[in-house]
């Protein structure tokens, strides 16, 4: 099976007029998203809502920083995208009919291949911080080890891996994302590397 990781299509210039999405909240105070991304299990906040950065039309796929994507509730089809270790959770603005819904992956899977992966590691004199991955400051293409992937995981987060968008489909979810009617060119997939 191929896996792939899955991006927002940044260098795209389709988001110009588009909507940009600001912070998580949850009861009026910011949701931490790197802690929340990095949660091993269902998220029980409820409600969640969302800020806005600048204000747009909708896109049928989005993001909150650099570690969730929302899809526009309105995705005919979008329950399709049901998983195990993932939910799907309803975000919504005070102000804003266009209601989201989050895709939270918790299963992270130990899987990295860490001497062939493409990342920088920090300098030999630097001191981690509490909040920086110690593993380096910056991910660009990791590569995984076959043997340690479950069979069944249809998306999961890399265990240690740092950056952004640390979400990895297989290809049946790719496929169940391409089948939903928006435009796939708001996203990219990358090719994973298997050892």
């Amino acid at each position: 099976m191929n896996y792939f990781k899955l991006n927002p299509n940044v260098a795209s210039k389709k988001w110009e007029g588009y909507v940009n999405l600001g912070e998580l909240i949850y009861k009026g105070e910011e949701v931490d998203d790197v802690e929340l991304s990095n949660s091993r299990k269902p998220c029980t906040m409820r409600p969640l809502h969302y800020d806005i950065l600048a204000a747009g039309k909708t896109a049928p796929v989005n993001t909150i920083g650099a570690d969730f994507f929302v899809f526009d509730e309105s995705l005919e089809g979008l329950d399709n995208l049901a998983a195990e270790n993932v939910q799907y959770l309803p975000i919504t603005h005070e102000s804003q009919k266009v209601r989201y819904r989050l895709l939270h992956a918790y299963h992270h899977v130990d899987c990295v291949d860490w001497a062939l992966s493409k990342y920088e590691a920090w300098p030999e004199e630097h001191v981690v911080k509490e909040w920086q991955n110690p593993r380096g400051r910056f991910f660009f293409e990791p590569v995984l080890i076959a043997e340690k992937l479950p069979e069944t995981a249809e998306v999961f987060r890399l265990e240690g891996w740092g950056g952004a968008f640390n979400i990895i489909i297989g290809e049946a979810y790719k496929e169940k994302l391409l089948a939903l009617d928006f435009d796939h060119s708001f996203l990219e997939f990358h090719l994973i590397t298997l050892v």
